[in-house]
């Protein structure tokens, strides 16, 4: 089973866990040549490659509502820290498709955009050639923002390299 199936598979309170579980089996390693990266990045490794040219980050935090089962951007945490260089995605608004509903009638919140819209939103967030990227996405609060962000990334196909900064905004802090 792919890690898209498992994550549709298991009930909405699960998907962060199990997308953060799936993330951490990954790692970034360091060598004397070369560094690999995949899913996962810790703030020291962030911290040395603020300057690569191809290193665009993300700050996916929402203010999820829990009453309404709606997510809103929240600006305020981003604007009162961030990781220097930081974007702001809000991928429970831009990056979510509004209006679906369930054959009840049910409004469906945060799902999946339209890969013309995901494409689209994307390519005002990054400025550059999406094959020359390298994407680092986190959030302060809960990292189910940037897991979703970083699934979202990877079902729709995009072709440049995606990480999750393992602790989020708390271990950007803690590293000072």
């Amino acid at each position: 089973m792919s890690l898209v199936h498992a994550l549709l598979a298991v009930p909405h309170a699960r998907v962060a866990r199990c997308a953060a579980n799936a993330v951490r089996r990954m790692s970034c390693r360091a060598s004397a040549a070369t560094t690999t990266c995949s899913s996962l990045v810790q703030a020291d490794w962030l911290h040395g490659h603020l300057s690569d040219e191809d290193l665009i980050i993300l700050d996916a935090t929402q203010r999820l509502d829990r009453e309404k089962n709606t997510a809103s951007p929240d600006a305020e945490a981003f604007l009162a820290c961030r990781i220097p260089g930081a974007k702001y995605v809000d991928v429970g608004g831009r990056l979510s498709e509004p209006g679906l509903r369930n054959a009840r009638g049910d409004l469906l919140h945060n799902m999946r955009p339209a890969a013309g819209a995901l494409a689209a939103e994307l390519a005002s967030l990054l400025g550059v050639r999406a094959e020359a990227a390298h994407l680092v996405l986190y959030s302060s609060r809960h990292v189910m923002w940037a897991t979703r962000l970083w699934w979202l990334l990877h079902s729709s196909g995009f072709p440049g390299r995606v990480s999750i900064l393992d602790g989020g905004m708390q271990a950007w802090r803690a590293r000072g």
